[in-house]
């Protein structure tokens, strides 16, 4: 099993490494409801809708930082993105009316999300199909890693003060950004065939893909199992950004501390740091659609069992079962987006997946924040695992083609 991993190229591992030091520190997102409802008293509603404005410059950061990593390369775009997130990080604890904060949170998402398809698209670039569950799954243990030992930390750096948490945040995106710009070469692929064959005129003898952003555009559309894969993306995506949105403001009303829920939330990456690896391993045997809607199913499960929760451990365990829906995921969600991609859009391809988390980010917590305080916690948590239904069915939906696109790709 370990040999799947150590054979990943060296530069998905300085990848994985460096995202390990930036989670680790990955304090921002985590706490930003209840350091705005609680330590500044703006409440319930702003708090959720500046997750909802953190989303919406997700969506911009999405679609932007894709089209700029298949134009302009990769690295570029990752360094310009942390670098500058960590500038907003340092300075946003100084921020105390709630229009400048506003400004800073989409100014923040727009910049540091940037990261992301650009990243997805290095990995994709790096390994090819087979490997890349490997690749996904071992970034993901990174992720989550650093996540365990930040949600831990961070909730006792904020029993202290909340400007740690931020000035933390951004030395870990720095680090990061010096890891990409010492040991990370440009993986921008040159322009292959696959271009041609979208753009008609393409001579294919240029060193840079060419593509314009309509053209782009229009094959994007034109790929229905696609668009309705990340459709369901953002519906499964909507119920879990409640874990860092509506969770702990729901947490605070039961009496239960900002530091138990860093604590609570902390097996959620403690788990996947456990289980990813073996898990993914074990499971690459099976279909990968397959794999995604049981695991949505399972996230769903999870959020409901929050209904029937009153005390940390309850809520852990409640943690533990969509920890394992998300764990059978994330990887092979990034798997067959990269299966899907022509190699002259993976970049496109990843950054309209990666909007589809985005648009989660953006309706999720006020959609969230708005039935929490009008309907309670019961309609909350059994909604969310009604939209997760929902994914299943569109996921059901496009198995076929999918299954049949991949087969067509493998062969």
């Amino acid at each position: 099993m370990w040999k799947q991993y150590r054979e990943l190229p060296r530069a998905v591992h300085v990848l994985c490494f460096g995202t390990l030091i930036n989670r680790a520190g990955s304090f921002f997102v985590v706490f930003l409801t209840i350091y705005l409802s609680e330590q500044l008293g703006f409440g319930i509603t702003f708090a959720t809708r500046c997750m909802g404005i953190f989303g919406a410059g997700s969506i911009v950061a999405s679609l932007l930082g894709g089209h700029l990593a298949d134009h302009y390369g990769r690295r570029v775009v990752m360094l310009v993105s942390l670098f500058g997130g960590a500038a907003i990080l340092a300075l946003f604890g100084s921020l105390q009316s709630r229009a400048t904060i506003m400004v800073a949170i989409f100014c923040y998402a727009v910049l540091i999300n940037a990261y992301r398809p650009a990243a997805s698209a290095m990995i994709g670039d790096l390994v090819g199909p087979k490997q890349r569950p490997h690749a996904f799954g071992l970034m993901y243990v990174a992720i989550n890693l650093g996540f365990a030992c930040g949600a831990a930390v961070g909730g006792k750096l904020a029993s202290y003060s909340f400007s740690l948490l931020f000035w933390g945040d951004a030395l870990t995106t720095s680090i990061y950004a010096f890891i990409i710009l010492l040991a990370v070469a440009e993986t921008l692929p040159a322009r292959s065939p696959l271009a041609a064959a979208v753009e008609p005129n393409g001579s294919g003898d240029s060193a840079e893909p060419t593509i314009s952003a309509g053209q782009a555009a229009l094959h994007v559309v034109r790929d229905w199992p696609f668009v309705l894969f990340c459709t369901s993306t953002i519906l499964v995506g909507a119920v879990f950004v409640q874990s860092f949105s509506t969770l702990p403001i729901f947490l605070q009303s039961l009496r239960i501390k900002a530091e138990t829920y860093g604590y609570v939330i902390s097996l959620n990456g403690l788990l996947i740091v456990l289980l990813q690896l073996p898990l993914t391993a074990v499971l690459c045997r099976f279909d990968r659609m397959k794999i995604i809607i049981v695991g949505t199913m399972t996230i769903g499960a999870g959020f409901c069992l929050n209904a029937l929760a009153s005390h940390p451990w309850h809520f852990a365990g409640a943690v533990a079962v969509w920890t394992l829906g998300e764990m059978m995921q994330f990887p092979f969600t990034s798997a067959v987006v990269a299966d899907l991609a022509p190699l002259s859009l993976r970049g496109r391809y990843m950054g309209v997946f990666n909007m589809s988390f985005a648009t989660a980010m953006m309706l999720g917590p006020p959609l969230g924040g708005e039935v929490l305080a009008r309907l309670g916690a019961d309609a909350l948590w059994f909604g969310g695992a009604g939209v997760a239904a929902m994914a299943v069915v569109l996921y059901i939906l496009i198995y076929r083609p999918i299954h049949e696109r991949r087969l067509l790709d493998d062969g």
